[in-house]
């Protein structure tokens, strides 16, 4: 083959690749459907997580990094009747990331603009949040109580209820889990209603080098104060400081034209890969696996969006991260053998969506079809979406 061939085949090979690696859809043009999708696929990773990480050997890297986890995760996954079990329990929690990227993205989209006061911008919050809070709080106190009586929910839970539903218990020592571990975002998410305003503020002076530059001294702040912290068992990744990239990057994304295509989403998966051994890379892996999970998102939004049981799901999601604490505990006391984990955690998963679809029926009963699909929107896709993982 001639030189002249040969830089032609060049050049095709790199023309090929260079398409393959654009993206012509810009993030701020996510519309309704495609967050509620991206919710429906972040939840069922979450409630999967939730249910496989408490019944094997693999841990994730969520709260705390441990490199030895990994070697534990690589030696289960290649077992193919734990391969499924250990994905999810070592990178379901990746969803969490998701609704923490969708929550800011959502404010940026339809709150940017809002004239209300602080104390107006966060008494509408709590209204649309703690209706379906306080109902599963019912929910779940009615089970505890049959089972170890009515006293100790009052006397032990209660007090950290009411320090949970303040808004405060993540910042309080060794309050930062709650009677049901996931809930832990109630707190968060307040703080972050509490912080939009100045967020906004920040954003609307310097632009995104504004929200850079709050970010690197976020992570500064969580990495220097990190050991005092957990001296006084208070986690700063269990706060809006410690999780400032991922809520800054969602603004970004919302506010400044922003693509995601391979030379992003390429890089985004071997810092993931490698965050999961090393302590440097790990920094990196919150934001790494949202850039991840778009580029693939964008990637398949085509056959995604046929799926309406996904945005459906989606648009339950605030109810679901609420009761799956609850529903999942049974099921996990039978999972004794690789068959019997799966089947119990897709049942575990169905029980979960049905009884959340039951209680948002019951605050939103005059739903209809357009309606229905994009009812929890003003839970989920226009303000921050209060689902996580324990």
């Amino acid at each position: 083959m001639r030189l002249s061939e040969l830089e032609a085949a060049a050049r095709c090979t790199i023309s090929r690749f260079h398409n393959r690696a654009s993206s012509h859809f810009l993030l701020g043009d996510l519309d309704k459907k495609d967050t509620a999708i991206l919710k429906g696929l972040a939840i069922s990773a979450i409630v999967f997580h939730n249910f496989f990480h408490t019944i094997g050997p693999v841990r994730e890297n969520e709260f705390t990094f441990d490199p030895a986890r990994f070697p534990v995760f690589l030696h289960s996954v290649v077992q193919p009747s734990m391969a499924i079990q250990s994905l999810f329990a070592f990178y379901g929690h990746f969803g969490v990331q998701i609704f923490i990227f969708l929550s800011a993205y959502g404010l940026a989209k339809s709150h940017w603009n809002d004239p209300a006061s602080w104390s107006s911008f966060m008494w509408s919050r709590v209204k649309k949040l703690y209706p379906m809070f306080g109902l599963v709080i019912l929910f779940w106190a009615t089970l505890t109580a049959i089972h170890v009586g009515p006293i100790w929910v009052i006397r032990e839970a209660g007090p950290h209820l009411l320090l949970m539903m303040a808004g405060v218990s993540n910042i309080l020592p060794g309050l930062g889990l709650p009677p049901i571990g996931p809930w832990w975002f109630i707190p968060f998410i307040m703080q972050f209603y509490a912080l939009w305003p100045m967020m906004r503020r920040l954003t609307d002076k310097f632009g995104w080098p504004g929200l850079v530059a709050l970010s690197i001294v976020c992570f500064l702040v969580t990495l220097a104060a990190g050991p005092s912290l957990a001296h006084w068992q208070i986690n700063p990744v269990e706060d809006p400081i410690g999780r400032m990239r991922v809520l800054c990057l969602g603004i970004i994304a919302a506010r400044y034209p922003i693509r995601i295509n391979a030379l992003l989403g390429i890089p985004a998966f071997v810092i993931i890969f490698l965050g999961s051994e090393f302590l440097g890379f790990s920094y990196f892996v919150s934001l790494a696996s949202v850039v991840l999970s778009l580029w693939l998102y964008m990637r398949t939004r085509g056959l995604l969006r046929k799926f309406r049981v996904l945005e459906q799901i989606g648009n339950y999601s605030l109810a679901i991260f609420l009761v799956n604490g609850i529903v999942r505990v049974p099921f996990v006391m039978f999972a004794k053998t690789p068959v019997l984990q799966i089947v119990l955690g897709c049942a575990s998963a169905v029980v979960t969506f049905a009884i959340s679809a039951f209680f948002h029926y019951l605050l939103e009963p005059s739903s209809e079809s357009a309606v229905d699909v994009f009812a929890l929107n003003s839970y989920l896709a226009s303000e921050p979406v209060e689902v996580t993982t324990d």
